[in-house]
């Protein structure tokens, strides 16, 4: 049965109510809008535009049901928008709480806007520090210096009761390395519930992440600083300044929540630092990216399960243009941000580049975060600057600045459909969009590109 059968069929059961109680016996025979098929109503709805359903909504039964928050017009609308369409599974495990169609319709146009409340995470009182972002459903991991802390997240302040909290939130779990500062890290929760990190002494920790408690310290793993870690299952890849990729095969058969058991060590030789790492959502692939130096590709794909190099995902390229991030959007798709401003998406079926995007103002891109869908968000190195990309657009859709009169780089950001999260130079912030504030805000910029 159709979506509009099952309306009429509703509405049959219930037709004193869909058409109104005030109809007389004198205009029974009259045609009334509320009588026309289903079909009908959704084209003459979807004429009216969006800002008028919630009005429409509210004039009878029948109108409700075709016009309520969660309805068939709504999600149409909603599935096609950037942010808040919710289309991957992934994306909506990050989400806090759960929204209605139409309240995804009214955040999305916060977003447009730049209406959001600025909500601050951390203060950052390291120095020459590059601090990072993971962004679950219920907590924030924020790593700056030798620390990684987790923050509750609490409710978008549409659905808070009260005010919001005032200051900045205090950590729930506070984990720490012994002298060196910690670089990318990575957390997986459920049932593998671990932190995993690499510090610039080349150690490699593992931390449950339910408790906090240190399970594994692996020194000198690596001779330099470790520039990134991930993990998948019970495998940790670790890449480093040294040039080297180590890959960590624990023995967990004995002992689920072991990672002290025997393990088997692998290395992979790139001839060139190593600066940002991913794992393809099915365990299989690792995408790695170097400084581009030395005639070394700055992109290289390997098999995970027999560390056998596929293929450099970059043949022709100057010398320099390194690749500050890696982000998997699925087992066939990997996205790279290029030190020259080039955002790229790669098919690994093909082996092929099949989507460029270049930064307006020729910013080096630090950190990707998506939706695994439609959008992309970019953190890039100059003056607070974030850009929210289409796949299905060319160009650039909106310009964010992140308090601009800093000038600090996005080091890091994540993001849900009501709320986005940044780490700059001296703060980590929060910026909910669910409608906490009326009026744009001055430590957010927004710019629309089309």
């Amino acid at each position: 049965m159709s979506y509009t059968s099952k309306l009429d069929a509703n509405v049959d059961g219930n037709s004193s109510l869909s058409t109104g109680s005030l109809a007389t016996h004198d205009d029974e025979q009259l045609p009334s809008l509320a009588n026309l098929p289903t079909d009908i109503l959704l084209h003459i709805f979807a004429m009216c535009g969006q800002r008028c359903w919630p009005s429409i909504a509210q004039v009878c039964h029948r109108f409700y049901t075709i016009l309520g928050t969660d309805s068939f017009l709504w999600e149409q609308v909603t599935r096609q928008l950037l942010l808040v369409n919710q289309s991957s599974s992934i994306f909506r495990s990050k989400n806090h709480s759960s929204l209605s169609a139409q309240m995804r319709f009214r955040i999305y146009n916060h977003w447009q806007t730049g209406v959001c409340l600025v909500k601050p995470v951390a203060s950052i009182r390291e120095k020459h520090v590059l601090p990072w972002l993971v962004l679950k459903s219920d907590v924030l991991w924020v790593g700056t210096g030798s620390h990684i802390k987790a923050y509750p997240r609490i409710q978008p302040c549409a659905f808070l009761r009260s005010k919001p909290l005032q200051g900045r939130m205090r950590p729930t779990l506070n984990l720490s390395s012994s002298r060196g500062d910690l670089g990318r890290f990575a957390v997986k929760s459920g049932d593998e519930d671990v932190v995993v990190a690499g510090d610039t002494n080349g150690s490699i920790f593992v931390w449950r992440a339910s408790t906090g408690r240190l399970q594994l310290k692996k020194t000198n793993c690596h001779s330099s600083d470790v520039a990134s870690v991930n993990i998948f299952k019970n495998v940790i890849v670790s890449g480093g300044r040294d040039k080297f990729v180590k890959v960590l095969r624990f023995d967990n058969s004995i002992s689920h929540h072991s990672w002290k058991s025997i393990y088997t060590a692998e290395e992979i030789y790139l001839d060139d630092r190593i600066l940002s790492l991913d794992i393809d959502p099915s365990g299989t692939l690792l995408c790695t990216g170097t400084a581009g130096h030395g005639g070394v590709p700055p992109s290289h794909l390997f098999d995970l399960t027999t560390g056998a190099l596929i293929c450099p995902l970059r043949r022709h390229f100057r010398v320099g243009e390194g690749v500050y991030d890696v982000h998997f959007e699925s087992p066939n798709e990997v996205l790279t941000g290029d030190f020259n401003s080039a955002l790229r998406l790669w098919d690994l079926r093909t082996q092929s580049n099949v989507s460029v995007w270049e930064d307006p103002h020729d910013s080096a891109i630090n950190c990707i975060a998506t939706d695994n869908n439609m959008t992309i968000l970019t953190g890039t190195a100059t003056h607070g600057g974030i850009r929210i990309w289409d796949k299905r657009q060319t160009r650039c859709v909106q310009l964010y600045y992140v308090k601009p009169e800093l000038r600090s780089p996005v080091y890091s950001l994540d993001f849900d459909s009501s709320e986005l999260y940044t780490a700059l130079d001296t703060s980590v912030l929060s910026f909910d969009f669910s409608g906490g504030n009326r009026k744009p805000t001055k430590d957010l910029v927004a710019y629309p590109c089309n």
